[in-house]
């Protein structure tokens, strides 16, 4: 219990120090068995070509699941709960939930649990209904680049404006557009912006089809900066007993400059405003490294066990309980 309370009490100096306002942010936590940058599963091992037909070949396996869940989020998330590659990013308001997955590991000497805590604004927090959850999760069923061209687009005094023979050198107040000041425009830009890419792109056509799939009200319009390395957080229906557990959100991930490329959550902190800190268990629990990682471990999951986190309590499916209680009695 001596090493929970340790690790328990530097989260307590982590927000501290970041002098965080809890009435305007809330803390989340993620654990992993590797120090890395976050990124989604669909991110990794070349999926992401594929991402597609990943999407659909579960969905045609499981009509009975599928056919009852309207929206795209919603299909995400029961993906991800059964462990296929997605552009979601599990979080959870408890640290030692978090502290779990970190070490639930089966190659402990190759492992460097870390837990990344994450502060995010309230108001910045979305839930699985929102318009732009719509946007990003439906990049997900998207076969091809969506081939965005800004040249020759500027904001003039306000406006969007188009200039094909002569680019506007010397005029006042104009901003060329280009994907690194999408941030910058307020709605009634991006809402123009976003009215001219989409008029002729097959591409943001077919993802305009699939948001009105789920949302028939939706303007053919596609904010730009949403498609630049942007990530959403959401609070997910709770659709599942291990969603109900993590009492959590999701991080979703969108498109890198129009692309199908991996970005990592630290790449979106300075733009979408939030912060991550990173915490390694091993140099926090045992700084004296008297303690061998397997023991190490072993005594942590003891402690947390104690503490009603456990393989069957974290991942309540048969499977797993069937395996926890397996083990419990070998």
């Amino acid at each position: 219990m001596k090493k929970i309370a340790k690790y328990l009490k530097k989260i307590e100096k982590i927000i501290k120090k970041e002098e965080i306002n809890l009435d305007k942010y809330e803390v989340y936590y993620r654990g992993e068995s590797k120090n890395r940058t976050s990124t989604p599963g669909i991110f990794r091992s070349n999926y992401l070509e594929n991402e597609h037909n990943i999407f659909r070949e579960l969905e045609l396996r499981y009509p009975d699941v599928f056919d009852k869940t309207k929206s795209t989020i919603d299909k995400l998330s029961i993906m991800q709960h059964y462990g296929l590659p997605t552009r979601l990013l599990d979080f959870t308001t408890n640290p030692l939930l978090a502290l779990y997955m970190a070490i639930d590991t089966d190659d402990i000497e190759n492992s460097d649990p870390i837990i990344k805590i994450i502060f995010v604004k309230k108001e910045d927090i979305k839930y699985y209904d929102s318009d732009t959850v719509s946007v990003f999760s439906n990049f997900s069923k998207i076969k091809d680049q969506l081939n965005i061209d800004f040249t020759g687009h500027c904001v003039d005094n306000g406006e969007v404006k188009f200039f094909k023979d002569q680019p506007p050198m010397g005029r006042a107040f104009f901003k060329y557009v280009k994907w690194s000041n999408l941030n910058i425009f307020d709605k009634d830009i991006s809402d123009s912006l976003g009215k001219k890419i989409c008029e002729g792109n097959a591409g943001l056509q077919y993802l305009l089809h699939e948001i009105k799939g789920e949302k028939p009200y939706f303007l053919n319009i596609i904010w730009p900066k949403h498609l630049n390395k942007n990530v959403v957080f959401v609070k997910p229906k709770h659709n599942s007993q291990r969603i109900i557990n993590q009492a959590g959100l999701f991080a979703l991930f969108g498109l890198s400059e129009g692309k199908k490329e991996a970005y990592t959550l630290e790449d979106c902190e300075k733009i979408n405003g939030f912060t991550v800190k990173s915490l390694v268990i091993y140099d926090v629990v045992n700084k004296k490294k008297k303690i061998s990682k397997k023991d190490l471990i072993s005594r942590m999951k003891q402690s947390l066990s104690l503490l009603g986190l456990s393989n069957d309590k974290v991942y309540p499916d048969i499977e797993n309980s069937s395996d926890y209680i397996k083990k419990k009695y070998e």
